[in-house]
């Protein structure tokens, strides 16, 4: 395969520029002047330091194909097998961090939407790269609040198939008291540690809501910390536990506290808040560790369209259609706040993102500037 086409140049380009959460100027640059080289109408930063670009067609539909510009730390670039930040091609696939979530399909909806243009469409086509969606979806926050899109197709990796929701997440900080005292007479004391692994025991065991499309709760402990941290011969007087729950929509946040609350009664909960800052300064959001289950409704017209559309077009090349739900949790919530529906579909893996394997197909990139192009044409053409 042709390693030197607008799609891949345009990955590439991104891939090396850096863009941890917070950091995302540098790819933020290369998107904007991509925008401006393919002709968009307009193109911008906004506040939040989202990229904005849309070409403009009259009356009609909105369609907005997004992404997210940042990523997670590259870590110890001595454990990839190529660079992390070269945009290596090798063995038919673009390598390095953001090549799979999700810098790939932001050049594949780039240069889609010029195609598209170019084959003409009523309506309004845009194209937006968010900031910080590792770390809260500040980005898609600002961005749902400030744009009236009728659809929107979510890039993150899904191996070419339809995506339609995913579990929530709710991170709960789990305060254990005990009582501190001399480690050397241990009965003086009542060890927080020794609470934190019945409350864990008891985890363990905890029933959770399941069935539905997105298969179930669940909780997972992911980290311990004990008080006093400055001595180690010191009973500890607090442990706090860190829970990852995954939620489903029917098990909200006042229940996901209510239900851990009731292992240990005496235990403190809470949901730690977020503070957001734009990269500029401009825009500050404090919000609560929650990103809320999303699932697109099932039958309304665009998800029907965009389902009719890729039964259509996957199959031209090559690919069967699939529809599922992701795993993690995606932006989703924060762009539906705007009232368009969201789905998804990505050239990208899964598995590979926030790994030190993180690299992309070539030929997927390729098969999703086309589907995008499509995909986007077929609901411009959806009536009002």
């Amino acid at each position: 395969m042709d390693a030197d086409t607008p799609t891949i140049d345009l990955a590439r380009a991104l891939v090396r520029a850096p863009s941890p959460s917070g950091t995302e100027g540098p790819a933020a640059q290369v998107l904007l002047g991509a925008f401006h080289r393919l002709g968009f109408d307009r193109a911008w930063l906004d506040e939040a330091g989202n990229v904005i670009g849309v070409f403009e067609r009259g009356e009609g539909p909105t369609v907005m194909l997004n992404g997210h510009l940042d990523t997670v730390p590259i870590g110890d670039a001595s454990l990839w097998p190529h660079p992390p930040l070269d945009g290596e091609i090798a063995d038919g696939r673009l390598w390095g961090r953001g090549a799979s979530d999700m810098k790939g399909s932001l050049a594949c909806m780039t240069v889609a939407a010029a195609e598209a243009a170019a084959r003409g469409f009523d309506g309004t086509l845009a194209v937006t790269g968010v900031v910080q969606e590792e770390v809260g979806g500040l980005g898609a926050r600002w961005l749902g609040e400030t744009s009236s899109p009728d659809v929107i197709v979510l890039g993150e990796p899904s191996k070419l198939s339809l995506k339609l929701g995913h579990r929530g997440r709710v991170e709960v900080d789990v305060h254990l008291p005990g009582k501190i005292a001399h480690a050397a007479k241990p009965e003086l004391g009542e060890n927080a540690l020794y609470r934190a692994s019945r409350w864990l025991a008891l985890l363990e065991t905890l029933e959770l809501p399941s069935g539905g499309p997105l298969n179930g709760s669940t909780a997972t402990p992911t980290r311990l910390v004990s008080h006093p941290s400055d001595g180690s011969n010191v009973v500890p007087g607090e442990a706090v536990i860190t829970v990852d729950y995954r939620n489903l929509p029917s098990d909200p946040p006042e229940d996901v506290v209510a239900r851990l609350q009731a292992l240990d009664p005496g235990a403190t909960l809470v949901i730690s808040e977020e503070d957001a800052v734009s990269e500029s300064g401009t825009v500050r959001l404090t919000f609560p560790r929650v990103n809320p289950a999303y699932l697109a409704p099932g039958e309304n017209r665009w998800t029907n369209r965009a389902r009719e559309a890729l039964r259509e077009i996957l199959p031209r090349h090559g690919v069967a259609f699939e529809e599922g739900t992701w795993w993690f949790a995606t932006d989703a919530p924060f762009l539906a706040e705007s009232g368009a529906v969201v789905v998804g579909f990505g050239p990208g893996e899964e598995e590979l993102a926030h790994t030190t394997r993180e690299s992309v197909r070539l030929d997927a990139l390729e098969i999703a500037t086309e589907v995008y192009r499509d995909l986007a044409l077929a609901l411009l053409a959806e009536a009002s």
